[in-house]
């Protein structure tokens, strides 16, 4: 097995045991990682798959989706389009600049935990949900990840926990199938690198159900800290690697 492959495995070993945990990561964690060894394009590319199905394992086993569409559904609805508009600003520019947008995200979900509840509730009507899922679909097309604008969302808005979670996981399906479609029009949907992740599916299952298994046995408080600190070194890591392509390549 090749090193990229291995590098993938690991990676996505790890990202689905932290979302079973947590009941989120996936592509938060997985898509840094990846760019260790590969570029955006195909990190994005090879997370599609197993996102889905984390997603879907994680919609399927609660109860809320269906209040979730009745009352939030511009956002998923949405999504899909901004994702695949998204994909196709991926595809046709160099991608290396999306690096630093990249670690902008990731210190902009590390310093969410800051923000505070607002005194007074922000409604959003139909249609800034929209505009709020087409947000979210760009950043998904872009860069693979949009969890700042989602805490912020449901901290501003006193959003449900349990609606929240089946919108945004909802949201993220969506938001695959419109990067999905988005490669294929654009002849990049590589078939090769799709394969590589549906072989690694069932392992990458595997790690969620073990993570999922130890979520009320460990000390979460320890293991968020230490999720959060090394999620400080990869975006540090991601913004030299970013500085270092731009001045010297």
């Amino acid at each position: 097995m090749l090193p990229d492959e291995l590098l993938f495995i690991a990676v996505s070993l790890l990202a689905a045991f932290v979302h079973g945990a947590f009941g989120f990561g996936f592509p938060l964690l997985s898509t840094p990682l990846l760019l260790l060894g590969f570029d955006l394009r195909t990190a994005i590319l090879l997370t599609l798959v197993p996102t889905v199905s984390i997603n879907l394992v994680s919609i399927l086993s609660e109860h809320h989706w269906r209040a979730a569409l009745r009352d939030y559904w511009p956002i998923p609805a949405f999504t899909i389009v901004g994702s695949f508009l998204g994909t196709q600003v991926l595809l046709n520019v160099d991608p290396d600049p999306f690096r630093f947008l990249l670690a902008v995200m990731l210190i902009g979900y590390l310093v969410s935990d800051h923000l505070h509840r607002s005194e007074h509730v922000i409604r959003v009507p139909k249609w800034g949900m929209a505009l709020f899922g087409l947000l979210l679909g760009l950043l998904a097309g872009v860069v693979n990840i949009f969890a700042p604008l989602v805490v912020a969302y449901a901290l501003y808005t006193r959003m449900p926990v349990a609606l929240m979670v089946a919108t945004f996981n909802l949201s993220f399906i969506t938001s695959k199938s419109g990067q999905i479609i988005g490669f294929v029009s654009q002849g990049a949907f590589d078939l090769g690198v799709v394969k590589l992740a549906v072989f690694a599916l069932p392992l990458i299952l595997g790690a969620l159900w073990l993570g999922i298994r130890v979520r009320k046995r460990v000390d979460m408080a320890t293991y968020r800290g230490m999720l959060r600190g090394s999620l400080w070194v990869i975006s540090v890591a991601i913004l030299l690697d970013a500085l270092r392509r731009m001045l010297f390549d």
